[in-house]
């Protein structure tokens, strides 16, 4: 990964440093809430993800969503704290990991806590990250009624044998379904594939291209695979 640009150290009592709410009322405001939880963890990714034999025994997944409501309140704290503006949130991403690990009941709450904190601007999108084999139609509904407005699915490729060298666990024919449903509640869709895996040719990556654009959602996303230092792969 590239090096990250210098900013202005971290206060030490937790505070936000004056660069940051310096013409913050310029600015829109953007929530990101990482659910760091994974089914399998994959042999490419190194992002801060684990499951639950990686995390051991008493660690449960059932208080996350109180857990990250609280950050949610506290952020909201340290930016009054700081004196930036109050400001509706322009967008919200559940990324992570696989939000749809939790019960999407949960993901609603975590939203409704940053519409309690902060407010969303009448445009504003609200994005969650999907496994397609981790998805009911039932998903989509309490998705959509808790305000949900895109869907991203990782597809990566519609190709087995690529699928497995990525160590990703999800049945190819379950992504279209999973679009479907969302598209069937009025939920914007988002696919992201990756290309350059070992062992996938072009007439693969062809198939997952044509097989992506099939399913006629607002956006696919192509990645080349990057082997990071530390991955299994």
């Amino acid at each position: 990964m590239p090096a990250q640009p210098e900013g202005d150290p971290a206060p030490e009592d937790g505070a936000l440093p004056a660069g940051a709410v310096a013409r913050a009322s310029e600015r829109t405001l953007s929530l990101y809430v990482h659910v760091p939880f994974c089914a399998v963890r994959c042999g490419y990714c190194d992002f801060n993800t684990y499951t639950m034999e990686q995390l051991g025994d008493g660690v449960s997944r059932d208080d996350y969503h109180r857990d990250a409501a609280a950050e949610v309140r506290f952020a909201r704290s340290v930016l009054d704290a700081a004196g930036a503006p109050p400001r509706a949130l322009h967008s919200v991403f559940f990324g992570g990991g696989t939000p749809t690990l939790l019960p999407a009941r949960e993901l609603a709450n975590m939203l409704g806590q940053a519409r309690q904190s902060f407010g969303l601007a009448p445009d504003a999108e609200v994005t969650v990250e999907a496994n397609p084999d981790s998805v009911t139609a039932e998903t989509f509904d309490v998705l959509a009624e808790a305000g949900v407005t895109r869907v991203s699915f990782g597809m990566q490729s519609a190709v087995p044998h690529v699928l497995r060298v990525l160590e990703r666990t999800h049945t190819p024919a379950n992504v279209p379904r999973a679009v479907g449903w969302a598209k069937e509640r009025g939920l914007g869709t988002s696919v992201d594939l990756i290309y350059g895996t070992p062992g996938e040719s072009v007439a693969d990556w062809r198939t997952s291209l044509e097989a992506a654009l099939e399913m006629d959602s607002d956006h696919v996303s192509a990645y080349s695979l990057i082997i990071e230092d530390g991955t299994k792969l």
